[in-house]
Parts: structure tokens; sequence; C-alpha cells
């Protein structure tokens, strides 16, 4: 089986009541990608949930986002890799007042890869291999943006929208060293915003994140238990020029998962923990998040 490469991409999650923004639109998420040099057609699953307003009975909230996402890679050409990704999303926020939900398309994300070195594609069989990915991409916004203050029936955040309104550019690295069935990635994602049409910008953000790997091979199928760390920060978000302060923040979580291999399919299900964290100044707490998929490989 070809070298497995670890992957962070973006996509749309959503925020809080009130004021309070921070966990939401644009986060990050860890995805393992199947096999390298072939394409695939996928769908996966992800959920998470965030508490805010943790020391008030009145104001507590609970938020859940789950996400069915169709993504796919194609290999236009040799050494380049593109990936799509196309989210619907179903936003629900649970408050004194009652339970506001949000369903519909999220904001879409392609993104590029050039694979600068890959011992793998040597014609020396080697013990150890190293593979070094550089890209870039951009986040649109084809999820709707509604931010009206003056209906009551709506969550008035910029947060709890299905898309954040606004184009982003995403810059990426991914390096992974295998020994045998032993693997390491290391990858770094960072998200370069830009206002919406509301003179609203989320923060940009950083996502850094470290796994290690095992491939254990069957004579019809293979596994790969996974495990790492991963680290979020969004700087605050800026509403009409002034920074608001309810916003921004990290978040550090661990991760484990396990990824399954039959011939063209994939499957897979992963977890993360948080393990430290400060969201919006300490008044949002994040929850364990899990995602599943399943891929075929052409």
């Amino acid at each position: 089986m070809k070298k497995l490469l670890l992957f962070l991409a973006l996509s749309p999650l959503t925020a809080l009541a009130c004021d309070i923004c921070g966990c939401g639109a644009g986060s990050s998420f860890v995805g393992l990608l199947p096999q390298a040099g072939r394409g695939f057609v996928g769908m996966r699953y992800r959920t998470r949930a965030y508490d805010s307003h943790l020391n008030s009975r009145v104001l507590k909230t609970r938020e859940t986002y789950q996400s069915a996402e169709l993504w796919a890679r194609i290999y236009p050409v040799r050494r380049v890799q593109v990936l799509l990704f196309l989210p619907l999303n179903h936003n629900r926020q649970q408050t004194a007042d009652g339970t506001f939900t949000r369903r519909g398309l999220g904001d879409a994300t392609v993104l590029a890869h050039y694979n600068l070195l890959n011992t793998a594609l040597d014609t020396v069989r080697r013990t150890v291999d190293h593979n070094l990915l550089l890209g870039g991409g951009v986040k649109l916004p084809t999820g709707p943006y509604r931010y009206d203050l003056t209906d009551a029936s709506e969550v008035a955040n910029p947060n709890f929208q299905l898309g954040t309104g606004s184009t982003d550019a995403l810059f990426n690295v991914i390096y992974t060293l295998r020994y045998r069935q032993w693997g390491w990635n290391w990858d770094l994602t960072y998200r370069l915003t830009t206002a919406n049409a509301n003179a609203y910008r989320f923060g940009h953000r950083q996502t850094v994140a470290t796994s290690v790997f095992f491939l254990k091979k069957s004579e019809k199928m293979t596994l790969m238990p996974n495990a790492g760390f991963l680290l979020e920060a969004a700087a605050r978000d800026v509403d009409r020029g002034k920074p608001n302060g309810n916003t921004g923040g990290y978040a550090a979580l661990g991760s484990v998962g396990l990824e399954t291999y039959v011939g063209r399919f994939t499957a897979g299900v992963s977890a993360q923990v948080p393990v430290t964290q400060r969201l919006a100044a300490g008044q949002i707490r994040a929850d364990s998040r899990a995602m599943a998929h399943l891929t075929v490989l052409f």
C-alpha cells in the first residue's frame, strides 16, 4: 500500500448566543486522506458541541454542529493534488428561550498541494521515506450568511451561520516521515480571512497538528490506528473595524482514530478530546468531537 498522508482542512463550524463568539465559523478539523497517488470521492460526517455563558443559568447555551460533507481528490498533473470539500450543515442552539436551528449548504473549500519531496516515488526502495507537500487554496462563501438583529426568530450572531460570507485564503504545509509500518506526520495550516458584506471579519486562524500512525496489513484488509495532538488558535474577530473582545482564543485536543482499507473502499472513525482551552476569554467550553467517513478510491 502506498504511503498514507494526514491532512488538515478548514470548514465552517458555528458559535454562540448574544455577542459571545469564538468557537465558530471557520474553525479547523483533523482528517485522514486515503492512499496517496489515487483519486477518491466520498462522504464524511462530523459533529462537535460547545457550552457558553458557563456562569449564568439564564444565558447558558448549548450548541451542537453537525456536517455531512462531500469530499474528493483529483490529480490534474503529476505531483499536484486538488482537494474539494462541500459541507451540508445542521446547527442547533438550545437556550432558556427555546431551540434555534439552521440547516443548509456550508462554505466550499478548494485546496491544492504540490509534492515538493517524495522519496517513495524514487526507483530505489527505501526503509525510511519522506514526503513534503506545500499547498494553498480558498474558502468560498457558498453558505448563507444572515445576520439580522431585528429578526427575533433568528440567532443574531455572525457565528451562528451556515457560512462566513467571506472569501478566505488558505496556506498549508504537510510533512510525513515513514519507517516501515510506522509513520509520523506534522501539519501546519494558516487561514487569512477577509471581511464580508456586513463588514465583519472573522479572526485569522492557525492550526498545528502532529500524529503517529501504524499500518497493520492482512491478506484482504489494512488497518491503520493513529493518535496525535492538535492545537487551534484564532485572533479576535473584527466588527466594522473594531475588535470583538468576546472572540478568539485557543484549544488543544488529543486525537485517536482508526482507518480501514478493503480494496477500493476506505472507512474511518476518529475522536478529539480537549486537553486545555481558552475560548472567548473563558466564556466558551468546547466538548469532544467525532468524525466518520466512507470513501471510494479510483
